[in-house]
């Protein structure tokens, strides 16, 4: 037996793929507790994998190797918020960010304190410790996926785990809401009756999650057609058949239900998002394969037809339509604080509010243009670079560009149809989040920041990930 087919190695890899089913669970990972067993879960793992490493029961992968600057860049944007976190000298905080020193000798001078000889770059410390925690879990769990994920078995092995999550999340709330029993996994539903959101709080976060086990499926799919050309009707019907009747029909029914659930979430820009990142990676992966067989033009098709026109109009599509048609920015409901955060970001261009601190920062800013509490930003966009500053954001800007660049050779150089499906849900899984996160904050929310780190090692999988027989290509 293989170093990489060990026992050892396959009980790490069934604990990756419990990790993975579990994030979404507990309200997206985002309370304290289930963020704390997020960080544990994968720092023991990557113990674990270490000791095993130093054994000899374990080995590094190609995926692995070719992914480090990925690994490394990650690895310094943690190590840049704990930074963040720490007391410094005061003259040093004043000069790397005046703004952040300025705003906390007014906090000491208002409470008749004297001034601090240590202060912080972070306008709130202890968030930022959290985060530097969580920004190390999301790294090292990308290490994991690629050092793990080591054949094509195992890849089609996770691509599952995330579908069947994915569906599991829509089949839940979708259950829910026509139930009325509004319910969420751990406890009642509070807010967003009516309208499913899965095991999240929040429906966006909900339909953010479903973008991301969509595209996989829809991946999965692709790597499952045959993309020889029919050289009669006869062919071409069996084919057809085959497509739509063979053990797809597990598949094709879970994504089904994913939409289901998309559109029963009622978020406008989570349809947008799914509905604009499947066309434009499905005209890239068109380019890059340069044919367009029948069987992906019935893949496609039954996909609009069969899921959009048909099933999504029993379950509400008609309402998201007219969400969408009514959206007027001027009569939103929710306040608009994306220029205050604008503004913001110039006096923490270099070193950054602290992650984790943008409920602290906004309010330095209030002009009275707005009521409530921002926690977030509704804009992943603009609170990464306020609160991680531009350096570190430009960073992380990077280390995603690298990653979809992989997707995009994948689909255009690989021959295994698994590679180059698992390249086409890379990129429409990140390209979907990157639309959402225009108008909201799914890489807030620890589940939904740990599928998207997953869908980035994906791509490195899909590009480097050797085949049977196959090494390279």
């Amino acid at each position: 037996m293989s170093i990489s087919d060990s026992r050892f190695s396959r009980i790490l890899f069934y604990c990756l793929l419990l990790i993975i089913a579990w994030l979404p669970l507990p309200y997206g990972s985002k309370p304290e507790w289930a963020m704390g067993i997020l960080q544990v879960s994968i720092f023991m793992l990557s113990a674990v994998w270490l000791v095993g490493y130093g054994v000899g029961q374990l080995s590094v992968t190609t995926a692995f190797r070719k992914g480090i600057p990925v690994v490394v860049g990650l690895v310094l944007v943690a190590f840049w918020v704990w930074i963040q976190s720490l007391p410094l000298p005061a003259h040093i905080v004043q000069q790397l960010s005046p703004e952040a020193w300025a705003i906390q000798l007014e906090a000491a001078h208002a409470l008749s304190l004297a001034v601090p000889e240590y202060l912080y770059l972070s306008l709130d410390p202890f968030a930022s410790q959290v985060h530097a925690l969580l920004s190390l879990a999301y790294a090292l769990l990308f290490a994991l996926v690629l050092l793990l994920v080591n054949n094509p078995k195992r890849l089609r092995v996770i691509a599952w785990v995330f579908v069947i999550a994915g569906a599991f999340q829509a089949l839940f709330g979708s259950l829910s809401t026509l139930s009325g029993a509004e319910v969420l996994l751990f406890g009642p539903k509070e807010t967003g009756q009516g309208v499913a959101s899965g095991t999240f709080i929040n429906r966006n976060n909900f339909s953010g999650c479903l973008e991301m086990t969509l595209a996989v499926g829809m991946g999965l799919l692709l790597g499952q057609l045959n993309e020889r050309r029919a050289h009669d009707w006869q062919e071409f019907w069996r084919q057809t058949l085959q497509t739509l009747l063979s053990s797809k029909v597990i598949l094709r029914t879970a994504i089904a239900i994913m939409v289901v659930g998309l559109v029963m979430g009622r978020s406008r820009m989570g349809n947008t998002a799914f509905f604009s990142s499947l066309m434009i990676t499905g005209v890239l992966y068109v380019i890059c394969r340069k044919k367009l067989s029948r069987g992906v033009i019935i893949l496609f098709v039954s996909l609009f037809v069969i899921d959009t026109i048909i099933v999504s109009q029993w379950f509400g599509l008609e309402e998201v339509v007219e969400r969408l048609e009514r959206t007027n920015v001027e009569m939103e409901a929710r306040s608009d604080v994306n220029p205050q955060t604008l503004g913001a970001i110039p006096d923490f261009s270099l070193t950054g509010s602290g992650a984790g601190s943008f409920y602290t920062t906004l309010p330095q800013y209030h002009d009275g243009t707005w009521r409530g509490f921002f926690d977030l930003a509704h804009n992943d966009f603009l609170q990464f670079p306020l609160e991680f500053g531009l350096p570190a954001a430009a960073l992380l800007a990077l280390m995603v560009l690298l990653s979809i660049w992989q997707a995009v050779q994948a689909m255009r150089l690989r021959r295994n149809l698994l590679m180059v499906g698992m390249g086409f849900s890379s990129f429409m899984g990140v390209l979907a989040i990157m639309i959402h996160s225009s108008v909201d904050f799914n890489l807030q929310i620890p589940s939904n920041a740990a599928y998207f780190i997953c869908m980035m090692a994906l791509a490195w999988l899909a590009r480097y990930l050797p085949t049977v027989g196959r090494v390279r290509g």
